[in-house]
């Protein structure tokens, strides 16, 4: 039953996440900004839900050079491939979100943010030992980002949390 309300409340959370993310910026405008954290209180002591972060591939990944007023063809297709898996998350259809990310990351393997997003899919979909896999992953290619650390240690404290390892979820 709390898992279920853990769930509801996560997808919830991700939609009205979602809602919000503005495409339509310059480029030049999009290098300078970074990704929105969404500060919640947690429902319990210790329980925090990640989100899903689709403007991060284009905020934290190798910087757009600012004179160009679009985005080039590869950084293209990766944006549209993160909307496409935010729909696909949105109508509950996870293995075609799981296979369109990893074709963003066939596209742009070394990002850390595609990475996250994958690890955030993988908890939607239950399978906690590789969300936390994914995480760590993330973690190791995006070393000198602390909210991309932040967001993948609430998914992997979380994930432990929902594997029953407590004392593991409490090193995150």
């Amino acid at each position: 039953m709390i898992k279920i309300y853990l769930l509801i409340l996560l997808i919830i959370s991700f939609i009205n996440g979602c809602s919000s993310i503005d495409y339509s910026r310059k480029s030049s405008d999009l290098s300078q900004t970074t990704a929105p954290i969404e500060e919640r209180t947690p429902l319990e002591s210790d329980i925090q839900q990640p989100r899903l972060i689709t403007t991060a591939a284009v905020t934290h990944s190798p910087a757009v050079k600012k004179k160009q007023t679009s985005p080039p063809p590869s950084r293209q297709a990766v944006l549209d491939l993160l909307e496409q898996s935010k729909q696909a998350i949105q109508e509950y259809e996870y293995d075609n979100a799981e296979a369109l990310l990893k074709r963003a990351l066939r596209i742009e393997p070394g990002n850390a943010w595609l990475w996250h997003n994958m690890a955030v899919l993988k908890f939607y979909q239950q399978d906690y030992h590789q969300a936390i896999q994914q995480a760590l992953k993330s973690n190791n290619l995006g070393k000198n980002s602390p909210q991309l650390r932040n967001n993948n240690s609430k998914i992997i404290k979380q994930s432990y949390i929902e594997l029953g390892e407590l004392e593991n979820a409490q090193q995150y």
